[in-house]
């Protein structure tokens, strides 16, 4: 009789050959039986809602550059996920999702939780989504969902397993056969193509580098670096880039990369050619009609996304590997002493007056000055963006991270996620007193596993970023609703899901930040900070 062996020890003898090891969940009923005999070597990190448990999962899948697995619950936990995968996959996080379906004999009369139509669910948020229509089937589902969340352009995929699969057997030699595989998913660029972007780069004037995650998540940090000195580039990061893409303190780095197509026409004046690596050109927000790059710049990009290189307006493209692309291009280069670009110096924003509250710029110029040479940076404070930049420098790989998209929530996880995947490197993450709450269950987990995380919440009472962009629009602030959030102490939350938690003034914060940092556990402090509101542009 032939070998055979059950569909859960064939998953998981798979996620263990590809290093999924690592699972963050929410589960339920119809995911108990996928969780039953848990394995030793497998680690279960409990997320209290699915929004928090999917960021989480992003978060640590960015410091690893790996895939990694999230168990959520049938369709309603699948839901309350969604927002988060959306963000996901704007972070190109290669998330393989899965969530529980009722046993097959009730999915056809539509009984308690039943998904009736699971494959849609998580759509267009993921880049495939499947149930398997037979037990042995799923396996074989689990392995194309990994390939295909690690493929260009990575991103999350979903697969839906009836809760009676887990036990059915299936033939052993499948199971080999898939251990057995082998893909690689990385593509060089064409020569032709690549000697023409060479002679582009050897012949501009003053050619300019905009990189994005893609870049760095492959490897392409220090090509990018080579690549800018020796062929003098002033090099930006990409709006809504998501991550650290380039040293901040480095000469040729001449800042980041505005949202508005007016802003980033006036921001690439002066540049004959602009090349864009690893992002599309251009992530825009709000609408300001502009052409990208005045007439006379000539406009590249190079991305491994078809569909980044069909959705810009203008320019030349090339269908590559971003990272494996900067490498080549470091080495085929002519050198050039192009002088580096002139970026603004940011005064000293000085101290509140007595009795005042702090600008958010008054604050990070303070938290700067104590930061260790070793720390991981996130940030969810989107009005406060631009203070940030002017005032906290990342210099390293995979140092910062921040949400890549419009929605809010993705910070706090995110941090807890990265601090759990490299627990030697402390996490500060700084998060806006209305963005802390939308996965703020995030805290228990973190103090669960004493994640090495400090949450310094920016205090205003409002949604300053929303007050920002009304008055863009010609709108009275005073005169739209729910935009005060009056009333809110993260303290008090943080110490009821088990983290350390206390008010700041703006003395005390430089200290006890870097007193956090040192302490290696999780904390959160508060600062009440000036509400006035920032020009969105």
């Amino acid at each position: 009789m032939a070998a055979t062996t059950t569909v859960r020890e064939a998953t998981l003898e798979l996620l263990r050959r590809q290093g999924l090891t690592t699972v963050f969940g929410n589960p339920g009923s119809t995911e108990l039986p996928m969780l039953a005999d848990w394995p030793p070597d497998f680690r279960y990190v409990l997320g209290l809602q699915e929004a928090a448990v999917v960021c989480m999962a992003d978060g640590f899948s960015q410091v690893t550059r790996r895939p990694v697995l999230v168990n959520l619950h049938s369709a309603p936990g699948a839901g309350n996920g969604v927002g988060s995968i959306i963000t996901a996959r704007w972070s190109r996080a290669p998330l393989v999702i899965t969530a529980g379906q009722q046993v097959r004999a009730l999915i056809t009369s539509s009984n308690w939780l039943v998904n009736d139509d699971p494959a849609r669910v998580p759509e267009p948020a993921v880049k495939w989504s499947f149930e398997p229509p037979r037990a042995q089937d799923v396996p074989l589902a689990i392995a194309k969902a990994l390939l295909l969340a690690r493929s260009p352009p990575s991103g999350p995929v979903f697969v839906s397993v009836a809760m009676d699969d887990w036990d059915q057997e299936l033939p052993r030699h499948e199971v080999d056969d898939l251990l057995a595989r082998d893909v690689t998913l990385r593509a060089a660029p064409d020569g032709s193509a690549l000697a023409a972007l060479v002679n582009a780069l050897d012949g501009a004037r003053s050619p300019a580098l905009v990189l994005g995650a893609a870049a760095d998540q492959g490897g392409g940090w220090d090509d990018a670096v080579t690549l800018a000195e020796r062929a003098g580039l002033a090099v930006f990061a990409a709006p809504s880039a998501g991550r650290g893409v380039f040293p901040e303190d480095h000469a040729r780095f001449a800042g980041f990369t505005p949202f508005a197509a007016e802003a980033i026409a006036q921001t690439f004046t002066g540049h004959d050619l602009v090349l864009v690596v690893g992002a599309p050109a251009f992530t825009l927000y709000p609408y300001a009609p502009a052409r990208l790059v005045e007439p006379g710049t000539r406009l590249m990009l190079v991305s491994d996304s078809p569909d980044e290189i069909a959705r810009a307006p203008l320019g030349d493209a090339i269908l590559a590997d971003p990272a494996l692309t900067l490498a080549l291009l470091a080495q085929s280069v002519t050198p050039a002493q192009r002088p580096p670009r002139t970026r603004e110096t940011s005064p000293d924003p000085g101290r509140p007056p007595a009795g005042e509250p702090p600008t958010a710029e008054q604050v990070f110029a303070a938290v700067a000055s104590g930061l260790p040479d070793r720390v991981r940076l996130v940030n969810e404070s989107p009005s406060t963006l631009k203070a940030y930049h002017r005032q906290i420098v990342n210099r390293r790989s995979g140092g910062y991270l921040t949400t890549p998209s419009g929605g809010l929530g993705y910070g706090l996880a995110a941090a807890v996620g990265a601090a759990l995947a490299d627990p030697d490197t402390p996490v500060l993450a700084i998060i806006g007193d209305g963005s802390l709450h939308y996965t703020v269950p995030a805290l228990w987990t973190a103090a669960q596993h004493g994640a090495p995380l400090v949450v310094l919440v920016m205090a205003d009472a409002q949604y300053t970023i929303l007050k920002s962009f009304g008055a863009f629009g010609g709108l009275d602030a005073d005169g739209l609703p729910g935009l005060d959030v009056p009333g809110l102490d993260a303290t008090l939350v943080a110490r009821g899901y088990g983290v350390d938690a206390r008010h700041v003034t703006y003395e005390e914060v430089a200290a006890a930040v870097a007193d956090g940092l040192a302490a290696g556990r999780p904390l959160l402090l508060q600062v009440a900070v000036d509400p006035e509101v920032p020009d969105l542009l």
